[in-house]
């Protein structure tokens, strides 16, 4: 009993710090992607800013070279005469070469009547494809992307400020400075334009076109050092760390080559051949760029573990403590409860002895008187029938408190079922006629078989002093009994059943259970334990067999009641009992 105390209150503790265990790691490894799916929107966010920066610097030269256009063509007349183009380039920062395709696919410049220059040469040889193939420029492509909604302070116009103060204006950072906003843009109404990125020399190279007033197709070549410089001029130092808080993280700019352009943090502390832990491919016109972001994962949430750790710690003590106090009063209250047992088996046994040699002295002395001496006799009788009483009472205490501390057990015996019905019947008779009680036995049971025969009688007894308890306006207590083969073995079968009032359907099943008495009708004026009927059930069941209230007598509850005793002397042993009535 300790020990299943013990075993249930560890089992209290252990299970629900488990559970809670299991929940807080859950939510630590919640917490734990929780914090990383914010660090990859962070790097994401950042990586993309860039990205924005870069578009924004397009478009600012977008709408730098739009205007150019218009005045290219206001200058020539329209005829992009090759002298006043070749000093455009000279004046410009940004062009590299500028490139004239007529509405009719005929190039206009570099001329195709006059003799080039070396770097002319050179362009029309490496856009020798690009410059037969007109129709990419005839088609409207949308602006890169648009520049982020912010107030233009102060919006290029060519004939107020010139290029160098514009180059001056790009190479500021772009949340520092707009060059368009929003509103501006969709007010504008632009020709038709475009990016193009092709591969010469094994690096890529950035065309912008536009179609002037009269068709025709302008193209600024853009001189890729300068182009270059510019990107890098919007990235932060190379010393700067990409994300506040993080010691080792670095992010690079890689070309379509692979080489790295440009890197800015500090990857120190971290492998050179880790792998990147973001990539983001740029946006046209840079598509064959990219951005990789390098970095050690964010840092685990110690603090949440070591208060998840100290949650649980404090708990189990907690629990601990109130477990040791209830274990403790528990083991308490079961010391005393089995000193009170141990008392009351010591008394019984102590009576037990005493009450022997009434009874034994009761019958030496009935045995004495003569048959004239009838009150003397009578006196004997109840002398003799208390003191059965009181042995069957003190031998059910006995008993009761044996089956608690160990299973009931039976001795088997060879022996005839009736015989013992019979003797307990005589030994009834006078108790139950001194409450007008008439026992009607018919035997059918008179098979040898192996039984314990002191566990049936103690079955039989208890049975009986119900009866005489609580049956006595029945008039009859019935007792019949019988035998049956079956391929289990010989079933010996006990019926006693009484005319008083009955069982009802809500006490058939509590009755057998230990301390239980029937309702205040029927107990009232009656003394018992309660002790009896669960006792004779575990005796029948020891047995292999059971003792139940019938389902006749419960539903039926005017009939009295019925109950059915059974036994069961199991094959093997019905074979020894026959061997042995065969060798007699």
């Amino acid at each position: 009993m300790k020990r299943k105390t013990l075993i249930l209150l560890i089992l209290i503790i252990v299970l629900p710090m488990m559970l809670l265990a299991w929940f807080g790691v859950r939510m630590q490894q919640d917490q734990q992607q929780v914090v990383a799916y914010q660090f990859k929107n962070l790097v994401d966010s950042r990586l993309q800013g860039i990205d924005q920066q870069f578009q924004n610097h397009f478009f600012a030269l977008q709408q730098l070279f739009i205007p150019q256009a218009a005045q290219l063509q206001q200058q020539t007349a329209g005829q992009y005469q090759a002298h006043d183009i070749r000093q455009f380039i000279k004046r410009s920062a940004f062009v590299q070469q500028v490139f004239v395709i007529s509405d009719a696919g005929e190039r206009l410049f570099p001329p195709t009547d006059q003799s080039l220059n070396q770097q002319e040469r050179t362009f029309v040889e490496l856009t020798r494809k690009l410059l037969e193939s007109p129709e990419r420029f005839t088609m409207p492509v949308a602006d890169p992307q648009q520049v982020s909604a912010a107030t233009a302070k102060q919006p290029f116009d060519p004939s107020t400020e010139s290029e160098s103060i514009f180059s001056a204006r790009l190479s500021a950072p772009a949340a520092q400075e707009s060059l368009y906003s929003s509103a501006d843009q969709t007010q504008r109404s632009l020709p038709a334009h475009g990016w193009i990125a092709w591969y010469a020399e094994t690096g890529l190279r950035h065309i912008f076109w536009v179609q002037d007033s009269a068709g025709n197709t302008v193209g600024f070549a853009l001189n890729s050092a300068r182009l270059l410089s510019d990107l890098i001029n919007l990235l932060p130092d190379s010393s700067v760390l990409p994300d506040a808080g993080i010691s080792a993280a670095e992010i690079q700019l890689i070309n379509n080559r692979g080489e790295i352009n440009y890197s800015w943090g500090d990857l120190s502390a971290v492998d050179e051949q880790m792998q990147p832990q973001q990539v983001l491919p740029l946006s046209h016109p840079l598509a064959s760029w990219r951005l990789s972001y390098f970095g050690t994962d964010p840092q685990p949430l110690t603090s949440g573990w070591i208060g998840l750790a100290a949650l649980i710690l404090l708990l189990t003590a907690g629990l601990s403590v109130l477990a040791y106090l209830l274990y403790r009063d528990h083991s308490r209250e079961l010391r005393l409860a089995e000193q009170r047992v141990n008392f009351v088996n010591q008394v019984s046994h102590e009576l037990k002895t005493p009450l022997t040699n009434v009874r034994l002295y009761t019958e030496m002395l009935e045995q004495e008187l003569d048959e004239e001496e009838i009150v003397a006799q009578r006196y004997l009788n109840v002398i003799g029938s208390e003191a059965g009483r009181l042995s069957r009472l003190i031998e059910n205490v006995l008993s009761f408190s044996r089956s608690k501390r160990e299973d009931v057990s039976v001795r088997y015996q060879k022996g005839v079922v009736d015989d013992c019905v019979n003797q307990v019947v005589e030994l009834f008779t006078p108790v139950l006629s001194a409450r007008h009680l008439t026992m009607r036995f018919t035997g059918q049971a008179d098979h040898l078989c192996q039984f314990d025969g002191e566990a049936l009688e103690q079955i039989l007894n208890n049975l009986l002093s119900n009866c005489e308890k609580y049956a006595a306006d029945g008039k009859f207590v019935d007792i019949y009994s019988w035998q049956k083969k079956t391929p289990d073995g010989l079933y010996s079968y006990i019926r006693i059943s009484d005319f008083g009032p009955g069982v009802s359907a809500l006490e058939a099943d509590k009755l057998f259970e230990p301390f239980y008495r029937g309702s205040d009708k029927l107990t009232e004026g009656v003394s018992g334990t309660g002790i009896g009927l669960g006792l004779a059930r575990d005796l029948a069941r020891a047995h292999q067999g059971d003792l139940v209230v019938e389902e006749h007598s419960v539903t039926d509850s005017t009939a009295g009641a019925s109950f059915l005793l059974t036994l069961l002397t199991p094959l093997a042993d019905v074979a020894e009992v026959n061997s042995g009535q065969a060798d007699d």
